[in-house]
């Protein structure tokens, strides 16, 4: 229990440093521009549009700009871990990851996926029910430091819930903890596939 509030108090630490950090008026404001080109790297897997070259890649196109911030300086704290983003993180300043974050928030959203018409209707009921809508917004377009759901691919999406039921991946105050536990993984591929479905 004192790992689980001590990460939590960490990960709090860290997105309240962001805040400050993207507030503080002696930080130079974001600049997508040079994003683009700290975010050189990034295109080998996120891709230049923001559209990752692989179903288990996340989009960042048009992902709200604290939202990427905040998740970059998890992988650099190394409370979020994932394949070799730790490493590609941890050389990063603040400054870049709010550059790079500009660059990936000014993008066009991901299209819209077809799929499963029964499926989406269960994951939208589903996500209705869970009041997915009350942090990541009507549309799961994300807002702040929420990520964008809509457009993102249902294979990252499955992966994500299950690794947030498991207790795998931590979250900020515990919330997406609370709301994936309860989910069957049937439930979690039809989420995913509503989350897919909108744009």
């Amino acid at each position: 229990m004192k790992l689980i509030s001590s990460t939590k108090a960490i990960l709090g630490v860290a997105f309240f440093t962001s805040l400050f950090l993207s507030c503080n008026s002696n930080a130079a404001p974001p600049d997508a521009v040079a994003g683009k080109a700290k975010a050189q790297t990034c295109f080998a897997c996120h891709g230049e549009n923001g559209i990752g070259i692989a179903p288990e890649i996340p989009n960042l196109a048009a992902q709200p700009a604290l939202s990427i911030t905040y998740q970059l300086i998890q992988f650099r704290g190394q409370q979020r871990k994932g394949g070799a983003m730790e490493a590609l993180a941890m050389p990063l300043s603040d400054q870049d990851m709010r550059d790079i974050a500009a660059y990936y928030a000014s993008l066009p959203p991901p299209p819209a996926k077809s799929g499963n018409a029964e499926k989406i209707a269960k994951g939208q009921q589903i996500s209705s029910a869970q009041f997915c809508n009350s942090c990541h917004g009507a549309q799961l377009q994300g807002q702040k430091h929420i990520a964008r759901l809509a457009g993102q691919s249902s294979e990252y999406i499955v992966t994500q819930l299950k690794n947030i039921r498991s207790g795998s991946r931590v979250d900020m105050d515990g919330t997406m903890g609370s709301a994936a536990r309860g989910l069957s993984d049937e439930d979690i591929e039809a989420i995913a596939a509503y989350a897919a479905s909108l744009n």
